[in-house]
């Protein structure tokens, strides 16, 4: 035996036997399939053949030399009780030549599955010429079967006794030498293969079995002959497991309740079907209705019972964390940050009464420090330094470069620095109009916001917008699966989430007309929000109180006052000196500053808000669609597909079934 052979036996008048291959293992291709045999009395002595050709498919199949598929054998006869045996592959130490090393292990894995189970009588066989003590079947049961009251052991081949060794295997049967087996002992003789050669039938080895046990000693002289014979096996056998299913009953009706459940619940899943255009309807509005109610509660943050598990984090809360991103974005943004000292930048530093330009190399708390020109790497700092590394000895820094130099800085006060409005200058010089060149150019001005806030800020806005609409798609279509009742009618489903993702787009292209025309006004700068003046005034002025008090110092009785007006006189002197643009460069760079921290305002507020209203939207609208749905139209999607009026059938007569089958096995208590 290379894979169980499950013989399931029923009594019956009519003489039959089916069999076939249930697979537990399906092999890869399409070739494996096994035609069922078909037995009758005509060609009952085929069947043995049929089992061994089911068996020699399933080891080619698998390529194996042991499978866990199951050649099942149905069979039917006034000779048969009602009983399901298996015979499993026989235990093996060692492997053959041409056998697999883990023969063994696999024989025992695939026993172990069979012997476990506690509703499963093991007939341990072992023949009767054997030393039962090292018997490794009987050691398996055991393992298993501790109390012995699911298991009989069966010795086999009396006849095959060495002669005077017969006392022995009788204490043996008799329990007289071994522990208690609740069923005790039993012996069998079956038919040799000489009887086999020469076709004898069952009914007459049988019959030979029996009076081999009524006709030799020792066994005639046991006077308890229930424990001899395949007949009083097959009582012994369908004894207990009568006893087994009893003591089985609470479990089992526990498991038929548990599938019970299940198939209640899916059942219940698939709801009823109406077929009157009224309950139709009913059911129409009652779903549709249901949904234009819950949307808003369940996008916007509000309790739901029953849906509190459908979302890791509510889709509020993911709102508010994209508006939070959305913010971030904007305020590292260009416009966001026109004034702003970050490494990397060009600045105008004031130091010892001198402007000096460059670019700031490194930042620590409030001191800056610009790059100074490249020399022999000083402190040691040698090739083997990493590119980017930072050095300090007391306020000096240096910075290694790629050429293995290094950047000498000392610190500037990061109240004497400011960006170099370079680059507007050049703006200005580049657009400049036949008027008096004396007067800020606000073309300019209105063009560097106008492109800053396209290039910028028009794709977060776009990407905030299509986030939200992600959330609310998502949100609808769960709640849409989610609705009970209505999973057989696919039809009605789908259109839902049809028109749900129809007016989620709709809104969507609206609410983008909305933040485009938005964006296109905030080009064109205007505002009446008093801190930009308050703002802009300030700064006109910041830079020259910074450089005054730099010179002139905080401390009380530093300076005379001959010195001080001196001072005074040198700031506002050098800043008269300094060329036109220089000056409108830098007023415009105060004006952007002022007003690119009020448009970030504006910008943070209405793009979530068009956001927001997009979700408000929805329910309305989506009402008035579904509102709109034609009593034709709605007779036609409230209709359960073939496979799913299949499928509540099954699960109908699954509940029926299963109510009876709990019914039956309680009168049996």
């Amino acid at each position: 035996t290379r894979c169980p052979i499950m013989l399931q036996m029923r009594k019956s008048d009519v003489k039959s036997a089916t069999v076939k291959v249930i697979w537990k293992d399906l092999p890869e291709g399409s070739d494996f399939d096994f035609i069922p045999k078909e037995v009758t009395e005509a060609n009952w002595d085929d069947l043995t053949s049929f089992i061994s050709d089911a068996q020699t498919h399933i080891v080619m199949a698998q390529n194996k030399e042991v499978a866990r598929d199951v050649v099942s054998v149905e069979m039917t006869g006034p000779h048969c009780e009602n009983l399901t045996l298996i015979d499993l592959p026989g235990i093996v130490r060692s492997h053959g030549k041409d056998e697999s090393a883990t023969l063994s292990e696999d024989i025992q894995a695939l026993m172990s599955d069979y012997l476990k189970n506690p509703r499963c009588v093991i007939l341990a066989v072992l023949p009767a010429n054997v030393d039962f003590h090292n018997s490794q079947i009987m050691a398996e049961a055991l393992k298993v079967d501790p109390g012995t009251k699911r298991t009989i052991p069966v010795l086999t081949k009396p006849d095959l006794i060495d002669s005077g060794a017969e006392s022995s295997v009788k204490e043996l049967l008799l329990g007289e030498k071994t522990q208690h087996f609740e069923m005790g002992f039993h012996m069998v003789k079956g038919r040799g293969q000489d009887a086999l050669n020469k076709k004898t039938t069952i009914e007459e080895g049988l019959a030979q079995e029996s009076s081999f046990f009524y006709n030799t000693e020792p066994w005639r002289g046991v006077e308890n002959k229930t424990l001899f014979g395949t007949k009083n096996l097959r009582v012994k056998l369908g004894e207990l497991q009568m006893r087994l299913i009893r003591l089985s009953f609470p479990d089992i009706v526990s498991e038929m309740k548990e599938k019970r459940d299940s198939a209640t619940s899916s059942r219940k899943r698939l709801g009823e079907i109406p077929s009157e255009l009224i309950e139709k309807r009913a059911l129409f509005r009652k779903v549709t209705d249901d949904i234009c109610r819950s949307i808003g509660p369940l996008v916007f943050g509000g309790h739901l019972i029953g849906k509190s598990s459908m979302f890791k984090m509510k889709p509020s809360a993911e709102f508010h964390l994209a508006s939070s991103r959305f913010m971030e974005t904007l305020s590292k943004s260009r416009l966001a940050n026109i004034s702003k000292i970050a490494v990397g930048v060009d600045v105008i530093a004031f130091v010892d009464s001198t402007e000096l330009k460059g670019t700031v190399r490194y930042m620590k708390g409030n001191q800056v420090y610009l790059g100074k020109a490249k020399g022999s790497p000083p402190y040691g700092v040698t090739s083997g330094e990493e590119v980017g590394d930072v050095y300090e000895q007391g306020s000096l820094v240096m910075i290694v470069e790629k050429d293995n130099y290094a950047y000498s800085m000392e610190p500037i006060p990061l109240e004497l620095v400011r960006r170099d409005p370079e680059w507007i200058r050049k703006l200005i010089e580049e657009n400049r109009p036949y008027d008096l060149p004396i007067f800020i150019n606000t073309e300019v001005f209105k063009g560097i916001v106008a492109d800053l806030i396209d290039e910028d800020w028009r794709l977060p806005a776009t990407e905030l917008l299509d986030y939200t609409a992600g959330l609310l798609e998502t949100a609808t279509n769960k709640y849409i699966k989610s609705i009970g009742g209505i999973e057989s009618l696919t039809q009605f489903q789908e259109f839902l989430l049809f028109k749900s993702s129809e007016l989620v787009g709709t809104l969507m292209e609206e609410s983008k007309v909305q933040v485009s025309n938005f964006i296109d006004r905030e080009q064109v700068p205007y505002t009446q929000n008093h801190y930009l003046f308050e703002n802009l005034s300030k700064l006109r002025s910041q830079r020259l109180m910074d450089e005054l008090l730099s010179l002139i110092g905080t401390d009380d009785g530093q300076m005379h006052k001959p010195a001080i007006v001196s001072t005074v006189k040198l700031v506002f002197e050098r800043n008269q000196a300094r060329p036109m643009d220089d000056h409108m460069a830098e007023e415009m760079q105060h004006a952007l500053n002022s007003y690119g921290k009020v448009a970030m305002k504006r910008f943070i507020d209405t793009v979530p808000m068009i956001c927001i209203e997009v979700i408000q939207k929805y329910d309305r609208r989506l009402n008035d669609i579904l509102s709109n749905v034609m009593d034709s139209e709605i007779d036609r999607l409230v209709v359960a597909p073939p496979e799913q009026q299949r499928a509540m059938k099954k699960y109908d007569k699954e509940i029926a079934t299963l109510d009876a089958g709990i019914a039956a096995v309680k009168k049996l208590f």
